[in-house]
């Protein structure tokens, strides 16, 4: 079973913080591979300690199943959730990452 993940970083790194983030890696992640999709462009509309004016986020992440950030505040992650995102805070290369998710099965639904 395949998911579509988002994250924030501007090239190999999760390197963004969910509310200031301009860039989001989208990936697509199997059992046994992964894909990198697309490098989506947003508008950092938050330069630190908002609350709201996610709506831009859910919709430019509308497809993606999970997403990996830097950091993320207690209203924003409550927001992603309430529209159906899984959200993790993560550190490090996305390669790395995606090998994790992959090992330890972390999107799983069951």
């Amino acid at each position: 079973m395949s998911s579509r993940v988002a994250f924030a970083s501007t090239g190999d790194y999760v390197d963004q913080h969910f509310g200031s983030a301009r860039y989001w890696q989208v990936y697509d992640i199997g059992d046994d591979e992964y894909r990198h999709i697309e490098q989506r462009v947003t508008a950092a509309k938050c330069k630190g300690g908002c609350e709201g004016g996610f709506d831009h986020l859910v919709e430019a992440l509308s497809d993606c199943d999970a997403i990996f950030v830097a950091k993320i505040g207690e209203g924003a992650a409550a927001h992603m959730i309430s529209k159906g995102k899984r959200v993790f805070d993560a550190a490090g290369e996305i390669a790395d990452i995606i090998a994790e998710i992959m090992e330890s099965d972390l999107l799983s639904s069951g």
